[in-house]
């Protein structure tokens, strides 16, 4: 008995199994679980600790305190696809001027810079032979003239001979029937006279009178178609002249064209002794003076006499790359900045391309228009010119830090706020630049993105937060967001 009440009194000893204090510790951690086990019980089954509690005071802290998130709203727009390359400024028209002629340079009346107006004269070359060879050209054409007027008259001449005659062959013939009408009324008369002679009716000399009227009218017929023959062949003769004449004129006229043409060549040479602006423009380039020996670019010479260039609208040259040249379209908005005039953004429209791409470059050439009705811009400056080649008005943009994981199939997600609750939801996505994307479907304008959503989960109740200064995104239409040159171009999600 007395062992049994030793053993019971020993105190155990510290931290061994089986001992009082270990048992303690049991009872503790037995409750502690017991304690996670009925408030789990009670939270899984919808309900809460009593307010008074202790343990339900610090579950209840947290799950009320809201996330502090930043938010956005969508901006209208789509990102806009631009290329920027370097360009540079060219005249809108510019023509070297060569002599056509050799000769000595006799006046100079431009120089540098100077501005002249279509049509205007601008030097004269002296070459006397080309103005010998057309005072010869003009003699030939005028004596070729009065060839053409001689051979006109004689063909008149003909013409009224022929006419003449036409009408003596009339006459004579009218004699030759009117002489056969006496001859055969004398004839007749003759042959009655004989007869009554014969019977002694009327003396001889009677009947030999008759004969000799006879005789003489049949002598004036003959006499009359002799004379219609002659007519005739003076008529034949008259048609002849005429028709010569007429072959003259012709062989006068064809003298006169071939003057005219040579003429007209030795006038040509004479115009060509006169330099001309093509069109108002300036000169940027002269390269002889008055005096000098000016060889014609037909022998030849390769440096121009002058250079005038149009410059009231000018062409800025520029390049779109290959991955740019599929969206690029005549009519694109575009932008040029100069190194000189940095301050000015000139704006203009893509005016043409080579609709080909250069095979060395992998780059299509372009140009654009730009008015310089101010005499500004000038030929050489250059600049980094910005094609607009494609901007969706129906998508709206989001930073990229809005977006949560990785996109695919072209559908990403997004958080947005409902009601103080952060709400997962899935957006269709357009192109992405690397500083904003597209969003086109799956949102409203009004909608509040979170920013840097981070740790927030879906259903998480938040808090918005202003942004802090400088931190709002780029507005995607505005120009100082354009590429730089070379930066490679959005592409789709």
């Amino acid at each position: 008995m007395s062992n049994a009440r030793t053993d019971v009194d020993r105190k155990p000893a510290a931290g061994r199994p089986g001992s009082g204090r270990g048992v303690a510790w049991v009872a503790v951690t037995a409750a502690i679980a017991a304690a996670a086990l009925g408030a789990g019980w009670y939270l899984g089954s919808g309900r809460r600790p009593a307010a008074g509690s202790a343990a339900s005071r610090p579950a209840a802290k947290r799950a009320a305190k809201p996330i502090a998130v930043q938010v956005v709203r969508p901006s209208p727009g789509g990102i806009r696809r631009t290329s920027s390359q370097i360009g540079s400024v060219q005249p809108f028209q510019e023509a070297a001027l060569f002599a056509k002629v050799s000769g000595y340079l006799s006046k100079l009346y431009v120089d540098y810079g100077d501005r002249v107006r279509s049509g205007q004269l601008l030097a004269e070359i002296e070459v006397p032979e080309n103005l010998d060879e057309l005072d010869r050209a003009a003699a030939d054409v005028a004596l070729s003239k009065a060839n053409v007027a001689d051979a006109e008259a004689q063909l008149d001449a003909a013409k009224a001979e022929g006419k003449a005659w036409a009408r003596a062959v009339e006459q004579a013939q009218a004699e030759v029937d009117r002489y056969v009408s006496l001859r055969s009324y004398h004839e007749k008369k003759f042959a009655r006279y004989r007869d009554l002679v014969e019977r002694k009716a009327i003396p001889e000399a009677v009947a030999d009178e008759e004969e000799e009227n006879y005789e003489s009218t049949r002598a004036n017929e003959v006499a009359s178609q002799k004379a219609v023959l002659h007519a005739r062949a003076e008529l034949d003769a008259a048609e002849a002249r005429g028709r010569k004449a007429a072959a003259d004129i012709d062989v006068a006229k064809a003298e006169l064209k071939v003057a005219e043409a040579r003429l007209a060549r030795a006038q040509t040479f004479v115009d060509y002794m006169k330099i001309l602006s093509p069109y108002d423009g300036v000169i940027t380039h002269r390269e002889f003076f008055p005096g000098a020996f000016i060889r014609s670019a037909a022998e030849g010479e390769t440096v121009p006499l002058l250079t005038v260039a149009r410059i009231d609208k000018v062409r800025v040259v520029t390049v779109v790359p290959d991955r740019d040249v599929p969206f690029a379209d005549v009519g694109d908005d575009a932008e040029v900045v100069l190194d000189a005039l940095p301050d000015r953004a000139l704006k203009g429209k893509v005016s043409r391309f080579a609709d080909s791409e250069l095979p060395d470059s992998r780059t299509m050439y372009t140009e654009i228009d730009l008015p310089n009705s101010e005499g500004v811009l000038k030929p050489g400056m250059y600049g980094v010119a910005t094609i607009i080649l494609d901007e969706s008005t129906r998508a709206v943009t989001l930073p990229d830090s809005a977006l949560v994981g990785q996109p695919k199939a072209g559908e990403g997600e997004i958080f947005i706020v409902k009601k103080g609750v952060a709400r997962k939801t899935k957006v269709k996505l357009g192109i992405d630049d690397g500083i904003r994307f597209e969003v086109t479907g799956g949102i409203d304008k009004d909608d509040l993105v979170i920013l840097d959503p981070g740790a927030v989960s879906d259903g998480a109740a938040v808090k918005e937060e202003a942004q802090p200064p400088g931190t709002e995104a780029p507005n995607p239409t505005d120009p100082a967001r354009a590429e730089p040159p070379n930066k490679p171009a959005p592409s789709p999600r």
